[in-house]
């Protein structure tokens, strides 16, 4: 009984749990592309598109995970960036600019500012790709269920230590994109909710619990991912990603609760008709 635990451990972890994170994702994404009409009064078209991308993104990036492990290298490396590309180029900035947008409305939030965090974001995610070119060491079997065998790559195991410097470089780039930019809209998000103007509460009673939920979803996934990266500094343990995997599963389920709650506790119209 252990010995099958241990053997289907790998594969819940690596297959399982982020294609069923990806699936809420996706989910959320056709959610809000209902909803955004309905609600542009009163967040703004900025924060839809906004979080209509995100979630799409970051659904990608989540339900890719098994192809990343089909084949041995150089496939690991060539979904990994892809699957990076699009965290770090759009998931990150598309969710802080949903955030500001939500937070300040759509009209306080230039395009030049849209411009700048969109084209860091893919700047940074051109850096990450240069570098995990570089960093990778080829790829290693992880799991094996029957004759159908899973790989990844050696980021952390490189056979040339000059090389392992690089992943300092990709734990800079995921600090500052996506996690800080996660955590920093967060943190408004809640400092919203706080300050919530008590002549809007009036009418949108609903909306500080909404925020909660949505910040607490956002410090979920921003502190896993920083975990992951910290628990290999400090402790030297690599490749733990299926914490950031439990952590996109958990924000999944806690931003599905901040979309499914009306803006108002009393609603007389649904809008799922």
């Amino acid at each position: 009984m252990i010995q099958e635990f241990s053997e289907f451990l790998p594969v819940f972890l690596n297959v399982v749990v982020p294609v069923l994170s990806g699936l809420i994702f996706f989910a959320m994404a056709k959610y809000v592309k209902h909803v955004g009409p309905m609600r542009t009064l009163i967040t703004g078209e900025l924060t839809y598109k906004g979080a209509y991308g995100a979630f799409l993104f970051l659904g990608i990036y989540l339900a890719s995970r098994p192809l990343q492990i089909l084949w041995p290298h150089p496939w690991p490396l060539i979904v990994n960036n892809v699957r990076e590309f699009l965290m770090i180029g759009f998931f990150g900035p598309a969710v802080f600019i949903a955030i500001m947008s939500l937070v300040f409305g759509s009209e306080h939030i230039p395009r030049r500012l849209v411009a700048c965090v969109m084209g860091l974001g893919v700047a940074l995610a051109a850096v990450f790709i240069v570098a995990n070119i570089f960093a990778i060491g080829g790829s290693e079997e992880i799991f094996h269920l029957g004759r159908f065998r899973a790989y990844d790559g050696l980021w952390f195991k490189n056979p040339r230590e000059d090389l392992r410097e690089l992943m300092r470089i990709l734990f800079i780039v995921r600090l500052i994109d996506p996690v800080f930019l996660v955590f920093a809209a967060g943190s408004v998000v809640f400092w919203h909710a706080k300050t919530y103007p008590p002549e809007k509460r009036t009418l949108y009673d609903n909306m500080p619990k909404k925020l909660y939920l949505l910040g607490a979803g956002c410090y979920a996934f921003s502190i896993s991912m920083l975990s992951v990266g910290l628990i290999f500094l400090i402790a030297h343990i690599p490749n733990q990603w299926w914490i950031y995997y439990l952590g996109a599963l958990a924000a999944g389920f806690l931003e599905t609760k901040s979309l499914a709650l009306p803006v108002r506790k009393h609603v007389q119209v649904s809008e799922h008709t």
